[in-house]
This record gives structure tokens, C-alpha cells and sequence, in this order.
């Protein structure tokens, strides 16, 4: 095949920067391909994880890089010696050291095909259209160096910038408050032997921290507004049927829109509680009522849940691949937005089941709350009250004041946006403040500013776009998508 003469960046050299490449370089898209990142090509923040009790909450299985070569990750650990099956739920520092064997494996292969790669080592801030079909790139914190002219820039840039809540905006700079779980050697030097620690969030990055606080012996509180934390699985699996019908998934998903409805929240939920279980009566064994636990407060529902799935009656998580590329696939029919959505309350259930964790951590969890480690209770912070000399805490979240030594913060990243700037440049959002002014994606994964650009989205730059951008799954899907139109330009 020749090699067309094209000056290809992929900006972000993460999971989706990794996948991108590699597609890149097996459809021999580009005579050079710059990837751009101020870090070592490979982990990216997801994957650069050291801890072992840190394990990713999808299996084996779906965490390719390679597009026709699904157990590629499977293989490689096999080749280091691990004893796991496609099933298995592994450390992440493991999956970042597969992308950064592929990374150098695939460099190898574009050697051999006189592909010429860059690692350029800044953090991108804006992109400038040239005209004629070609882009430069301005650089963050002041760098001179001068960008190559690019014809191809693919952003995977990950998330945005970590969120704050507003009650703990002004305490930023208080000693013993941690703005993210990671890296996660950094959080666990900076809290004190034995210390009482409010973690705000409930999600998958709070019990990354609780599992690591807890584990060294620190008394744990963690709270968010639902008190719940996700469900629990025993894998993460490729489907070898399809089993979500798109267009029954936009008649459901049509249900409902930002602007109105014609239904109520009960009747809604009829719908689509209706919808999905009559997918599982139909694809599923076990019958519904025995995959799912009825509790309504965290410590018996997580109970419950470990229940089912050493049970193996979890089968609704087989499904749940399945259903993620059914919805990327519909938002990527056309190139005007899908419209609709499933109702935000509903969509909250749906996300549990989703970003479920491992039993190996569901299990650890439990274990904690039973010995008095972990609590987990609903709520937000109303009233924060430090004392700066003690590192100390006094915290009301609707319940009275607790004391803590030390506040983590895991409520999450920023989704990142795209806009044009003032300068006429496309910039990167990572505050989420330019939402309403941000450029279109169309269904080929390209920007739309005045017209079609050469500049493509992959992971979470994607999110506008699709409605799951960040699972491997769709990463390494999507970047194969993109790549393929790109050589057919």
C-alpha cells in the first residue's frame, strides 16, 4: 500500500492515543505521525497506577488495543507469565505496561515501513487552521518550540481537569486536603498514621482511595449525595450476538428529551424497566428478580449483590458491552445529535451497571464496613470549619460535625470541550466553561467549525459525540473508525 503524504498528530498519549497510533500505523495513514505528550507514551493517568490492589473494572477481554486481534491483551500477559483468563480482572499498571509494549512494538513496525514518529513532550493548549488543509499547534506553559505543520490532528486527550465541589473551592491549599486519589503514592505520604479521612465522592474513584486508606489502617468516611456506590460484577465480556436492537433503543431512548416529555417519571420508568426486562427474560437464564438485589441502603444492597454474583446469577453484566456499543452506534447514525436520552434519574441506575466494580473489590469493601474501617452515608457538605495548625477538619454534611485529619477529594474529572477561541484557534476546554459554545463532532468523528476539518476525537474528547467514549472497548473501536476515514480522504 502507499503511504499517503500526510502529517498525522495524535494528541494524548493515553490508552486512546495508544490505539489511535497503532491503527495509524497498520493503515499506513501518514509519511510521519507526531503523538504529543508531556509523559511517557503508554499508562496515560488511567493506567499509570502502581498499586496492585488498583484493578481495572473491565475483564480481559475488552481491553485490546488491536481492532481484529480482541485478545491481544490476553496474550501478552500470558507471554509475561500470568496465570489469567479472559475473564480476569487484572491490576491497571498491568494494562499500562501492555500499551507501552505495543507502543514500542508498533514504532518498530512504522520503522521498517519508513513511517517517520515524533514524540513531542508538551501539553497542547490551542490548535490554529493554516488554510490549505493544514494545522499548527500552540503549546501550554510558555514553549517556544515551534509546531510542524500538520494535515491530520487527532485529539485523545482524556479528561479535563479535576472537579472541585464549591464548599472546599477556598481550601484548596489546606495541608492535608488531596485533590484527586492519584497518583495514589502521593495521597497515601500525605495523610498521618491511623488518620479519620472524609472522602467526598462514591464512585470509582473513591473506592480506588477507600480500598488504599482502609488497607493502612486509616478510619474512612465516604459520602456523596446518593450514598450509593456502583453495582458489582465478576466480568466484563464481548458479546458474540447482538443483543440491543438499535432502533428499539431509540424508541426507548426517544422517550425522553432536555426540553420535554409527554410521559411523568413513573410512567417513564414503567417503560423502560419494561424494555430491559424483557431483554434479560429473553437473553438471559437466571430470572430477573434473582439477578438484582431489592436493598435500598448500601451496606445490604452491597451485600445482596456480592450474594448474586458469587452465585453467578449476575447475568445481566454480560449483557452490559453489549448494550455500550448499541448506544455508541445509535448516536453515530447520523450526523445531527441523537436527541434523545433516558431520563437523568434513570440514567443514574443505568450507570451503576455500567462502571460496576470487580468482586475482588466489592468483597473488600464489605470486609471494611463489617470492621469498622469504612462508612459510606448519603449527602453533601454544608459547613467546613478548619484548623490549620492541627491539619484538622470539622465537617457537617446534614448530620451533626465530624472531625477528620484529612479530606479527599474523588468526584471526578471534567468532561473536556472544544471552542473556538478569540483568536480564531480551537482550544481546549478542560473547565467545562465553554459547553454552550463548543464546536459540533460530526458522525465521522470530525470537528465541524465553519466546515469539515481534518480534526478527529477519540476517548473522552469524544463524549459529546458518543454515549460511552471512554470504555476500551469503544476506544479501540472508534479509533479504527476514524483512522479508516482518514485514509479514505
Amino acid at each position: 500500500m502507499n503511504i499517503k503524504r500526510k502529517q498525522l498528530a495524535i494528541i494524548g498519549g493515553g490508552a486512546a492515543g495508544v490505539a489511535s497510533f497503532i491503527a495509524a500505523v497498520r493503515n499506513h495513514v501518514a509519511d510521519t505521525i507526531y503523538i504529543i505528550d508531556p509523559k511517557p507514551i503508554g499508562p496515560g493517568i488511567v493506567f499509570s497506577t502502581q498499586d496492585n490492589d488498583l484493578i481495572c473494572n473491565t475483564s480481559i477481554d475488552t481491553m485490546s488495543v488491536i481492532i481484529d486481534e480482541p485478545l491481544d491483551f490476553l496474550d501478552y500477559l500470558l507471554e509475561q507469565g500470568y496465570d489469567v483468563e479472559a475473564a480476569t480482572f487484572v491490576p491497571r499498571k498491568w494494562m499500562g505496561r501492555y500499551l507501552s509494549n505495543r507502543f514500542d512494538k508498533y514504532c518498530a513496525i512504522a520503522s521498517q515501513s519508513k513511517i517517520n514518529i515524533v514524540h513531542l513532550p508538551y501539553l497542547v493548549h490551542s490548535l490554529k487552521i493554516e488554510g490549505n488543509g493544514l494545522y499548527s499547534l500552540k503549546y501550554s506553559d510558555d514553549q517556544q518550540e515551534k509546531s510542524p505543520l500538520i494535515t491530520d490532528v487527532i485529539f485523545c486527550t482524556g479528561f479535563g481537569n479535576v472537579r472541585i465541589p464549591d464548599k472546599l473551592n477556598s481550601h484548596q491549599e489546606h495541608p492535608t486536603f488531596i485533590k484527586s486519589p492519584y497518583p495514589e503514592a502521593d495521597m497515601l505520604k500525605k495523610i498521618q498514621s491511623k488518620s479519620r479521612v472524609l472522602i467526598i465522592g462514591s464512585k470509582l474513584s473513591a473506592i480506588d482511595a477507600a480500598l488504599l486508606l482502609c488497607r493502612e489502617g486509616h478510619h474512612v468516611t465516604m459520602i456523596s449525595p446518593s450514598g450509593q456506590i456502583p453495582a458489582v460484577r465478576t466480568q466484563f465480556i464481548r458479546m458474540t450476538k447482538s443483543v440491543f436492537n438499535k432502533q428499539d433503543i431509540a424508541s426507548i431512548g426517544s422517550l425522553w428529551n432536555k426540553q420535554a416529555s409527554k410521559y411523568n417519571n413513573q410512567c417513564l420508568n414503567y417503560k423502560y424497566l419494561r424494555y430491559f426486562i424483557k431483554t434479560l427474560h429473553t437473553h438471559t437464564k437466571v430470572p430477573c428478580h434473582s439477578q438484582f438485589s431489592s436493598a435500598n441502603d448500601v451496606y445490604h444492597r452491597l451485600s445482596e449483590e456480592i450474594e448474586i454474583a458469587e452465585k453467578a446469577s449476575c447475568e445481566w453484566q454480560d449483557l452490559a458491552s453489549n448494550f455500550i456499543v448499541s448506544m455508541n452506534e445509535l448516536y453515530l447514525t447520523e450526523d445531527a445529535y441523537f436527541q434523545g436520552a433516558f431520563h437523568p434519574d434513570f440514567a443514574k441506575t443505568l450507570e451503576r451497571y455500567i462502571t460496576a466494580i470487580a468482586l475482588p473489590n466489592a468483597k473488600k469493601l464489605l470486609h471494611y464496613i463489617n470492621i469498622g474501617s469504612l462508612i459510606v452515608q448519603p449527602g453533601e457538605i454544608q459547613n467546613i470549619s478548619t484548623e490549620k495548625h492541627h491539619n484538622s477538619w470539622l465537617i457537617d454534611w446534614g448530620v451533626g460535625e465530624y472531625h477528620f485529619e484529612a479530606v479527599i477529594n474523588a468526584t471526578g474529572y471534567y468532561a473536556p470541550y472544544f471552542f473556538v477561541n478569540s483568536q480564531g484557534n480551537l482550544e481546549i476546554d478542560r473547565q467545562c466553561t465553554h459547553m454552550d459554545d463548543s464546536i459540533s463532532i460530526l458522525s465521522s468523528m470530525a470537528a465541524k467549525i465553519e466546515q469539515q476539518e481534518n480534526i478527529w476525537f477519540v476517548g473522552m474528547p469524544a463524549h459529546i459525540r458518543l454515549w460511552t467514549p471512554n470504555a476500551m472497548i469503544a476506544v479501540t473501536t472508534l479509533a479504527n473508525r476514524l483512522i479508516e476515514n482518514i485514509s479514505n480522504q
